[in-house]
């Protein structure tokens, strides 16, 4: 029954994401004068649906997750290709409601707002959160040291303030993580306040490693010092809507920063989290009864799908801005199939890296781990 708790709680929480993001795509189709043929939650084939009086058919697929947005004259659910056979028997008028009769501007802005309504949702949540609620703030105070750790062993110790680390200011105790995560030096330097006096603590982490059944390792750097319980501050409305604003923009910063380093080498594939990892965070949050910390969670998983759907890959909403936009400027149509053997390449590339987090995931769960390194 907990397996089934812990689905179901996923399940929920990443088909409202999806339902924000399709949602995206279909009210900017709408608006520029797009018919939408089919809007699904799910991938695969309709177990039920219903049709409403512009001619859309809102179905529920069989596999619930994902989503997908069909539109006139669409060949496959990401719109990278074009079903001339299904606008063989329509009128010139019929036609122009297809999108790929519209300008490359026109779906350079349907393929956006997939990706913009992810960030409107985020936005919208936490201004509610921060007004009605509070937020959840985890201070950058130390509540415990770890015995022997590289913290205990500098000297910092319980109640220290980390204002900086590596001189980049330090807002919240997951800044403190980050920035040991993203330093490049073999010590890291911790500015912090103790009885109101300012020091500067270099700090040099521990390296906990990992052995994959593949042959490789993970690493990751940790000194060995834990946050307190969070406190939930409400805001004005004023102030609701800049922190807002500030927490996207801090964690569109940070996503940049984290890929900037898995794409230059400086980080590992092994240290992102797939389905089983979020399915296990969905349901510990949703056993906990934590309303707030439940929804900042969907707010955090819209904020990556939104970032992520912007990468300039085909099968993404960025692919299709790229792809638009090269064609706006060079004045021509980009090869079809060449468009097919960038899709079945970015298809075969994103099922790969899925299928990695996935197994990391699943080794990172204790019963697994222990059962293949244990024994």
């Amino acid at each position: 029954m907990s397996f089934i708790y812990y689905v179901l709680s996923f399940f929920l929480i990443i088909n409202v994401i999806v339902f924000v993001h399709e949602y995206g795509h279909f009210q900017a189709a709408r608006k520029m004068g797009v018919k939408v043929s089919t809007f699904s939650l799910g991938m695969g084939p309709e177990l039920f649906g219903f049709e409403d009086k512009h001619g859309t058919r809102w179905i529920f697929s069989a596999f619930p997750i994902g989503g997908y947005v069909m539109m006139l004259g669409d060949g496959d659910a990401s719109s990278m290709t074009e079903d001339k056979e299904s606008l063989k028997g329509l009128s010139e008028e019929e036609k122009k409601q297809s999108f790929y009769a519209k300008s490359n501007w026109a779906k350079i802005w349907i393929a956006f707002c997939g990706p913009f309504f992810n960030y409107i949702y985020a936005f919208v949540i936490v201004v509610f959160l921060s007004l009605f609620y509070g937020l959840p703030n985890y201070e950058p105070v130390v509540s415990s040291v770890k015995q022997g750790s590289p913290a205990e062993l500098s000297g910092i110790k319980v109640g220290d303030r980390i204002l900086y680390v590596d001189d980049k200011k330090v807002e919240k105790f997951r800044d403190i993580n980050l920035g040991i995560f993203c330093s490049d030096s073999a010590k890291v330097k911790f500015t912090l306040e103790r009885d109101g006096v300012i020091q500067n603590i270099e700090v040099e982490p521990e390296i906990e490693e990992e052995k994959k059944p593949w042959g490789t390792t993970k690493k990751r750097k940790v000194v060995g010092i834990i946050s307190g319980d969070p406190v939930y501050i409400k805001s004005g409305f004023s102030d609701s809507i800049k922190i807002a604003f500030k927490y996207c923009k801090d964690k569109t910063i940070e996503m940049c920063s984290v890929f900037s380093r898995l794409f230059s080498g400086k980080s590992s594939i092994d240290n992102f989290g797939g389905i089983v990892k979020m399915t296990k965070v969905a349901g510990d949050l949703s056993k906990s009864g934590n309303f707030v910390q439940l929804i900042m969670f969907t707010v955090m998983l819209s904020l990556n799908l939104g970032f992520i759907n912007l990468f300039p890959l085909p099968v993404l909403d960025g692919g299709r801005i790229f792809i638009c936009f090269v064609e706006e400027i060079s004045g021509k149509k980009l090869n079809e199939k060449l468009q097919e053997y960038l899709m079945v390449g970015c298809m075969i590339f994103l099922i790969f890296l899925m299928l990695i987090t996935t197994v990391n995931d699943i080794l990172n769960l204790e019963a697994v781990s222990n059962f293949i390194f244990k024994r």
